[in-house]
Formats: C-alpha cells, structure tokens, sequence
C-alpha cells in the first residue's frame, strides 16, 4: 500500500473538515481558505429561481454541468416543490442576479484535468451587477464556483444573501490527493461517486485508486476476466466493470479530480496468482517447491508479456499520464528460496542483493508502460 496518504473513512474526514472550518474565522466560510480574501459586511440578496451562471467564454461540458451541479450545492436547503410558492422578499439589499464565467482556455474536446493544470481563479462578487468569476482554465473556474457556492448564506427568513467579496485563489500543492483502497476493504462505485463528490467541495484534485492488492482482485480485465472471476471477493457483486471504472473517471474529470490507478507488484499480487500461478515466484523449502508462493517472477520472459497486454489495457481505461506501480513492501523469502531465481541472480551479477532484482523487474516494468502508454510510472520508496 502506498505510503503518504492518509486514507479516511467519510464520517471521520467530514469531523475533520468540520473542525478545521469551525477554527476559522466565523465571517470567512470558504474552505480552504484562499491565498487572498476580501469580504465586506455589504450583503446582496440573490433570488435563487432568477440567478444564472452565465459562461462569457466558450462553453463546454465541463462548465455545463458544473453550473446545474452548483445551482443545487447553492441552494441546498431549497427543494424544487417550493419554486411555485417561494416569495422573494422585499428587502434593501441589492440584488445578484447574475454571475458571468470567464475561461480563458478552451475547454473543448474532452480534456482531462493533469498535474500542471491551472487551477487559479478570481472571484469579484460586486453590487453594481459586474460579478465576474475569471480563470485560466476550466479547472480553476470549478473552484471558484465551489468558493461561490460556499459564500452564500440563508438568513432565518429564508433569503439568500451573498456579501460583496473579492477572492483572489490558487492552490498551494498541485497534488491534493485522497487514497482508496478497494482491495481490502471493497467500495461499491456509488460509495466512491460520493466521495468524489465531498472531494470536490472540498478542493482535492487527485483520487488515488489502490483498486487491487493481495486481499481481492475487483478490477474486471477486458483481456483476463479470470483474474477478478477468481480473485474477487465475490465475482458478482464485488467488481468494477469496465462501464463501472468509465464511469468514475468521467464523473471524477466532470469535477477536476484526476484519476491515478494502483497495480501494486511485484509485491502485493497474491490475488493474481489465484488465476494465474505462472505469474507468481514458487517458494521452496528442502529443494522443492512448498506449494505457496511470492511475489512476482521477475525472471521469466512470459511475466513482462502479460504485463505488456494489461498495462495496454489499463491506459486506455485511465487516461492520466501517472499510473502508480507499488514496489513496496516485497518479502524476499520466496526470492531467496527458489534456486532458479538464484541462478538468475548469479548470471546477471547481482550478488546476494535481492533489492537489485526487484529494481530490475521495476526499471523492466516502467519501460514497458512508458513504451505501451507514455505514462510516468511512481512507486512507494
């Protein structure tokens, strides 16, 4: 599993995040806090059934979506049934009627979210009717509509109001990262919709997918479907079908996240070998083989094969350019006991330095995905 991440069930991270917006300052409700905020004590009343977001660039689906999406998250406690009945109240407030979207980028043509996006964005809230939200990329514009959503208040009476504010944003850290682990502990794909979803109100933008591990194998392969028909926890009701993980990754790019699997080996792959024993290293105890078995075989030619044919599979179904590789975590013991890894290690020189051979099966590893996909490989230190 892969060290620095920290993965939290949902009710502890809502405690958290609800601890931490609680320290900050009762008339700031943004969260994070941005890099620069301005609100003054001028409020405008925002008529909800009235209000638009209106895209002053071009449009695309992205944006589309996130203006619908955070109309609802505006607007929470206010369901549909009351539109016919809901009553603007006359008030001396000033009202919003209207917030223009300005993405400097076009967003066209399916793009993905990626570690050098832009995320920054400029949030002018004005009485005058010249509200504007203004970023580079449509990255930067969910987050200032998240900022937005968050700024809105409902007063007892029931209206809305908003005060005049100018958020000036970008976030610290380009990885903002939440780890799942779906191996030892299965999700079904609505649970991690609505993880995805508190993740976006929350502005993180990496969802770390540890999907397969030791424990079970839901990833449902297009090219092995035996890998998950016998290495499941239940071959039914506990996968991901390939319609399950496009769903995710569409649902999670709608929101900026970007989607960085886990294929954690040569380490961690026992749920592998329930399928396909040839893949995994024979352990041996008194010169033959004890019947259990370790990591990876990183000695035979028919391993990075396989290898070549899944990782084909696995960057057409997740398209970031990172795809996380494991290598933690791998007991040598099995290694140690074969005599045909042995006789390898003697031929190539590496002495009695197990670490050597598994950085070979990684450096062989990582050229096989660079030359299938393009993608960067990382890996647990």
């Amino acid at each position: 599993m892969a060290s620095g991440y920290v993965s939290l069930s949902r009710p502890f991270f809502l405690l958290l995040l609800s601890t931490f917006c609680i320290a900050l300052n009762s008339n700031i409700r943004v969260w994070p806090l941005p890099r620069k905020i301005n609100s003054s004590s001028n409020p405008l009343q925002i008529h909800p059934y009235s209000f638009t977001f209106t895209a002053t660039s071009e449009s695309c689906d992205v944006l589309d979506s996130s203006f619908k999406r955070w109309w609802k998250r505006t607007f929470i406690n206010l369901e549909p049934r009351l539109k016919k009945t809901f009553q603007y109240e006359t008030s001396q407030f000033d009202v919003l009627s209207n917030l223009n979207v300005n993405v400097r980028q076009s967003c066209n043509g399916g793009m993905y979210p990626s570690l050098q996006s832009d995320e920054s964005y400029l949030l002018v809230i004005k009485a005058d009717g010249a509200s504007t939200l203004v970023a580079t990329t449509v990255w930067g514009a969910l987050h200032g509509l998240e900022t937005f959503s968050q700024l809105v208040y409902e007063t007892e009476s029931g209206t809305f109001l908003i005060n005049e504010t100018v958020v000036e944003d970008k976030p610290r850290f380009k990885h903002r990262g939440i780890l799942l682990d779906t191996s030892r502990h299965f999700l079904s794909k609505e649970k991690i919709l609505e993880n995805l979803e508190i993740m976006s109100q929350n502005k993180f933008n990496v969802f770390h997918w540890h999907i397969v591990d030791d424990q079970s194998f839901p990833y449902q392969s297009f090219y092995f479907p035996e890998l998950s028909n016998k290495g499941a926890f239940n071959p039914l009701t506990h996968i991901y079908t390939q319609s399950d993980v496009k769903e995710i990754v569409e649902y999670a790019r709608l929101r900026g996240i970007r989607v960085v699997p886990e294929f954690d080996t040569p380490g961690h792959t026992l749920s592998w070998g329930k399928s396909h024993k040839e893949l995994l290293t024979p352990c041996y105890q008194y010169a033959s083989e004890n019947g259990k078995y370790g990591p990876v075989n990183p000695i035979l030619n028919s391993t990075y094969a396989f290898m070549k044919k899944f990782i084909y599979e696995i960057s057409m179904m997740f398209p970031d350019k990172y795809f996380h590789a494991g290598g933690d975590e791998v007991n040598f013991d099995c290694w140690k006991s074969n005599p045909n890894i042995t006789k390898f290690m003697e031929k190539m020189k590496f002495g009695t330095s197990y670490y050597k051979l598994e950085q070979y099966y990684m450096e062989k590893f990582k050229m096989i995905l660079w030359y299938m996909s393009g993608k960067v490989a990382t890996r647990t230190n």
